[in-house]
């Protein structure tokens, strides 16, 4: 009964809720208050710094630079790597010589792969009990740590473990970002503003939506605000540093940046601390007795695999998604990685990159709100012009390919330039579709379906990576890559167009009521073919023991 998962604070909220109860539920509704709500904004903020400095700019430099110091040319492998200009290099590597550029990315792909089981198997654990809370505690203090080993690496040699704490901080980041991602449509439905909203006897059930809206795209802006304000907060306490710092002879040339990612992991673990204290559980209902954790988690991955056929505009916003979040995670660090090893950037090149960014970023955020509130135009119109702007960027790189031409990333203005862009679009298009998303989510099911939104993302994220690996391990011009990121761009931004919010929201409420609700089952044939060949195992085996039984 719904009754048994609903808590009213006293009759003042009993008029506010009595419009969306039926639709907005949760077992915790006190009202969200301002410390709750700044601990939420510290969560992204405490993460930021080591998920936009250390894993955007900082590790990518670090681990081809130790990768680098301990390879050899690829014209000639008996000579060894020179770091100190323009080079194309090969290490090696379980066997086999690989592209020092290459070994990043397949790094990423790695991690892709751990993150994906991870969200399938244990994702919908955190719409139970305090899980949501607790697994975030876990994964940032595990995270966190391994950021502070990065100064551990003091020599080239030890190139591997920094390739395996790139790997386990890149798990937990997309762990922990699943985890804050479900928060919002929870701290959003009892928001104070919200609740004093619904108390209107005018309300409705369509202003109710556009006020929810409202305020999930303002609590979202808000917390990216916080995030870049922090991360631009630290890379200059980095850089200040940098300034003075000069590493001893026998350390790597990078060290500077991996006493930085340490500073990151320090931030992260006190971020942990703040959010223990002063955010609010908001629990689910109880977990399942006798119920194994990774084998339900898996079940209600399926059963939410199965709600896709009355999520059609849901799924197809996942698909884009699929394309879009792997084309902008992917770009940073192709550019970041060509820039160093083809146009010469220093320690201190990179730090003001890394700085353009977040000061970007969080001008971004601001305008882009701005215009909308503005303007009055839809989430999808707004993320259908962001995504039009970010193709730019990897097309502009295609002129490059031109024999003889001065642009396409033939200088270290045009990178600048192209950063500054990225920036301006990143955390705002992040905000929109983290928004976006919240709003076609059946109510009671945001962990479960964020991690949805988490496995299409990292079953697309290994896609950029191994392509543009297996581009710089080819031989052939690595502006090839945005060619490739060039043409993902444009696709989601096709299947984009296709997302009708209103429809959406229908969806998701007859979902939720049990209804029968309209759409079909629309995924990514990765997805699809993963769960058909899963699912086809599985019977067979069972053929075959039934079979060995009789």
């Amino acid at each position: 009964m719904a009754e048994d998962f609903v808590v009213l604070e006293g009759k003042k909220n009993a008029s506010a809720l009595s419009l969306i109860n039926d639709e907005f539920r949760d077992i915790d509704q006190t009202p969200v208050s301002k410390m709750e709500l700044t601990a939420f904004y510290i969560m992204g903020a405490a993460m930021d710094p080591a998920q936009f400095g250390a894993v955007g700019f900082f590790i990518p430099l670090i681990v081809q630079t130790l990768t680098a110091g301990y390879g050899y040319t690829r014209a000639d492998h008996s000579i060894p790597c020179d770091i100190t200009g323009s080079y194309t290099c090969d290490v090696q590597f379980a066997g086999t010589w690989v592209d020092t550029t290459s070994l990043f990315f397949y790094g990423v792909v790695v991690s892709t792969i751990i993150q994906a089981f991870i969200f399938i198997c244990f994702g919908s654990v955190a719409d139970h009990n305090a899980y949501r809370k607790t697994l975030w505690i876990i994964f940032s203090v595990l995270g966190s740590v391994c950021c502070l080993l990065f100064p551990a690496l003091v020599s080239y040699s030890m190139f591997t473990f920094g390739w395996i704490l790139t790997i386990i901080i890149g798990v937990c980041l997309g762990a922990c970002w699943m985890l804050v991602y479900a928060y919002l449509p929870l701290l959003a439905r009892n928001h104070p503003d919200f609740l004093a909203k619904a108390e209107s006897p005018d309300a409705t059930r369509e202003l109710l939506l556009a006020d929810l809206d409202s305020i999930t795209n303002t609590i979202s802006s808000n917390g990216f605000i916080w995030m870049y304000s922090s991360t631009l907060g630290f890379l200059l306490l980095v850089i200040v540093f940098a300034l003075f710092y000069t590493p001893a002879g026998s350390l790597p040339p990078t060290y500077a940046l991996q006493l930085g990612v340490a500073l990151f992991g320090i931030v992260w673990l006190a971020g942990v601390l703040f959010v223990n204290k002063h955010l609010r559980t908001r629990p689910g209902p109880p977990f399942p007795a006798n119920s194994n954790v990774m084998t339900y988690s898996t079940k209600k991955v399926f059963t939410a695999f199965s709600k896709a056929s009355k999520l059609r505009h849901l799924f197809f916003f996942l698909i884009g998604w699929f394309f879009y979040g792997d084309s902008f995670y992917t770009l940073s660090s192709v550019a970041i990685l060509w820039a160093q090893s083809h146009l010469g950037f220093t320690t201190k090149d990179t730090l003001v990159l890394a700085v353009i960014v977040p000061v970007c970023g969080i001008l971004g955020t601001y305008l882009w709100k701005r215009i909308q509130d503005y303007t009055q135009i839809s989430s999808k119109r707004v993320l259908l012009l962001q995504n039009t702007i970010y193709s730019i960027i990897p097309l502009w790189g295609c002129l490059g390919l031109i024999p003889g031409s001065p642009l396409g990333y033939q200088t270290k203005i045009e990178i600048y330039i192209a950063s500054a862009v990225h920036g301006f679009l990143l955390g705002a298009t992040q905000s929109t579709c983290r928004s976006l998303f919240a709003q076609l989510l059946p109510p009671g099911s945001e962990a479960e379906f964020y991690s949805l939104y988490e496995i299409t993302d990292k079953g697309s994220a290994w896609v950029g990576p191994l392509v543009v690996a297996a581009i710089d391990n080819s031989g052939v011009n690595k502006l090839y890559s945005m060619v490739f990121l060039g043409l993902q761009f444009l696709v989601s931004l096709w299947v984009f167009s296709f997302v009708n919010v209103e429809k959406g929201i229908d969806d998701g409420r007859g979902v939720w009521e049990g209804g029968e609700g309209e759409g079909r089952v629309v995924i990514s044939w990765l997805v699809l073919c993963s769960v058909w060949h899963w699912d086809t195992r599985n019977r067979r085996i069972e053929s075959k023991m039934k079979k060995k039984n009789e």
